[in-house]
């Protein structure tokens, strides 16, 4: 006699129509919807032991996302050293596009969306979009400013900046670039060599 069963855990009480799900952890879980968004929630408990699934990230990718899959498309951490990224979710689109997801520590994504807003500001997109209008989380029921996503393609445009530019930006930048435990104000080459390594993940 089996004794599997299935029971809910948590619920989000706002309907989507998923077309993808990925299971981050116990606690954390990735979703695709239908107008091309992604979004995160976390299990929490609320009164009479309610178990929730608020937003905690909201992004409007732009790709009909119908496959995850936890893994990388390249070797990781070849030299050893301690990696930026502590996990890696490719997905893959309708369209045909490939893509990854990372997790980061929140030092980390703190100054990457700093680093986002900075170039967001001098940064002119294609049809001159604002970045804020065109990763802004909207289907038919609700409409979000992004949250808890980075622009990996916006950050890795910080390398074809002009070095006067690239200077004037990292006078705003503080984070451990040593791994001393201790932040400090990054220098143009930290910052590239910050990057660099984040890009190399794909």
């Amino acid at each position: 006699v089996s004794t599997q069963s299935t029971g809910d855990i948590a619920k989000d009480y706002r309907a989507n129509w998923m077309t993808q799900v990925e299971i981050l952890d116990d606690e954390t879980f990735l979703g695709a919807e239908h107008c091309h968004n992604l979004f995160v929630c976390v299990k929490v408990v609320e009164e009479g032991d309610r178990k929730l699934l608020p937003f905690v990230g909201l992004y409007h990718l732009g790709e009909n996302v119908n496959v995850f899959r936890e893994g990388s498309l390249v070797l990781q951490n070849p030299s050893g050293a301690p990696s930026l990224v502590h996990k890696t979710v490719l997905y893959g689109s309708a369209n045909g596009a490939i893509g990854i997801i990372g997790c980061i520590e929140k030092d980390l994504f703190d100054l990457l969306h700093q680093l986002q807003e900075s170039l967001a500001a001098i940064v002119t997109s294609i049809g001159c979009i604002p970045h804020s209008k065109w990763r802004e989380f909207q289907n038919d029921r609700q409409k979000s400013p992004a949250r808890g996503f980075i622009d990996g393609d916006l950050i890795e445009k910080f390398l074809d900046l002009p070095r006067a530019e690239m200077s004037k930006i990292c006078t705003e930048v503080y984070y451990d670039f040593d791994g001393t435990g201790m932040k400090r104000q990054g220098t143009v080459d930290d910052m590239i060599k910050l990057i660099e390594d984040l890009a190399r993940i794909h």
